[in-house]
């Protein structure tokens, strides 16, 4: 795959305006929004500059303004924002900068310091209005639990700390709740770079996850162990009585573990077999940073998978869930399938290589899930 580096551009439909390519660049991928609510993406090609009656044209034919049209969400109320982070400056001074806005909009942001090595985190946060915290036991798990005890605020929104939000986020992702049927809300993560060959490939695995629209998922409509399609805990909020009633999230599961991931997934599939609802809106969006060297994208890849089989070990030997056991086996099968119906359209896909290495996780999975059960349980 080309290492060309592509342009990630923002584009208001009603009044674009020309895109400059840098030298060097000649892809560009345009968030299109409709009075600044994102409605869709489009890829292009250029060089040097697109015009504005080109770029009009071209974004015309693909994207088109929603009917009724869409607005922006009223100013939340105020609610905690949380960000897990562990030894990760540059990327929290990032993420930090963009939740200034909504810091000095009356919102809370919590800082959980997990397990820290340094006193790196503790000097970036020192230089943002948030709240510090350390939480000594590692696993993100533990961070995201530490911060639902520190909130304040009965909606708590959770970033993680390679993402920047977005200027509305936090309304959007806040307005849902005001149907006291729903649980949790889930938004939209699109790249905040594209720039290595690592993170182009990245992005063509993630992309058939990503839509622009609106969804409601419920126990009735969705099984608990198919979870993972409501979204992802990079952009998430939930209500914090109700996290607290299950028990927070599951402390054997996700990054700092033996599992990897899957720490979202299972509270999104107890949510649900609570009786609450999760709504998936695009209106929130952050800018999230992928994995920059294919060494962090194979740790990624491979740790996806064994937190897939990881939470599907859960849901089967202590929730008795024999779904999970058909779910395991169109998970494996699944991005295979995409990937060739993508190439077979003549679009971009993941390598096989990828979803190889995400198969082999995913073969580790029960295994390392009963043994971070059987780990946390001695200690």
């Amino acid at each position: 795959m080309s290492t060309v580096a592509t342009l990630i551009a923002d584009v208001e439909l009603s009044a674009p305006t020309a895109i400059t390519l840098p030298n060097g660049t000649s892809r560009v991928l345009a968030l299109v929004r409709w009075r600044g609510v994102p409605i869709g993406l489009v890829a292009l090609d250029g060089n040097g500059e697109i015009p504005a009656p080109r770029l009009r044209d071209a974004l015309a034919a693909r994207v088109h303004p929603p009917d009724p049209p869409c607005e922006p969400a009223p100013p939340a109320a105020p609610l905690s924002v949380v960000v897990c982070t562990r030894e990760r400056a540059e990327d929290l001074v990032r993420c930090l900068d963009g939740l200034r806005p909504i810091a000095a909009a009356g919102h809370e942001v919590i800082v959980v310091d997990n397990a820290p090595l340094t006193d790196a985190t503790a000097t970036v946060a020192a230089r943002h209005p948030v709240r510090y915290v350390r939480e000594p036991r590692v696993g993100l798990d533990n961070a995201r639990n530490r911060g639902l005890r520190e909130a304040q605020h009965p909606i708590i929104a959770y970033i993680d700390d390679d993402a920047v939000a977005d200027a509305r986020w936090v309304d959007a992702l806040a307005q849902p709740f005001a149907d006291p049927a729903v649980g949790c809300v889930t938004g939209l993560v699109l790249p905040l770079e594209l720039e290595t060959q690592a993170q182009h490939v990245f992005e063509a695995y993630a992309q058939h996850r990503r839509t622009f629209t609106r969804c409601v998922y419920t126990a009735a409509d969705t099984r608990p162990a198919t979870a993972g399609v409501v979204g992802v805990g990079a952009n998430m909020a939930l209500r914090r009585d109700l996290a607290l009633r299950l028990g927070g999230f599951d402390p054997r599961l996700d990054a700092g573990t033996r599992t990897c991931s899957g720490g979202d997934t299972d509270m999104f599939a107890r949510v649900l077999d609570w009786g609450a609802s999760i709504v998936y809106t695009p209106h929130a969006l952050v800018w999230h940073r992928h994995r920059t060297t294919d060494a962090e994208l194979r740790r990624c890849i491979f740790g996806y998978g064994v937190g897939v089989y990881a939470f599907l070990t859960k849901r089967l030997i202590e929730g008795g869930d024999l779904r999970a056991l058909v779910v395991a086996a169109r998970w494996l099968v699944g991005p295979f399938l995409r990937a060739a119906r993508r190439r077979f359209a003549g679009e971009a896909a993941a390598p096989v290589r990828l979803l190889l290495l995400e198969a082999a996780g995913a073969a580790a999975g029960p295994a390392r899930f009963l043994a971070e059960h059987r780990r946390q349980r001695a200690a």
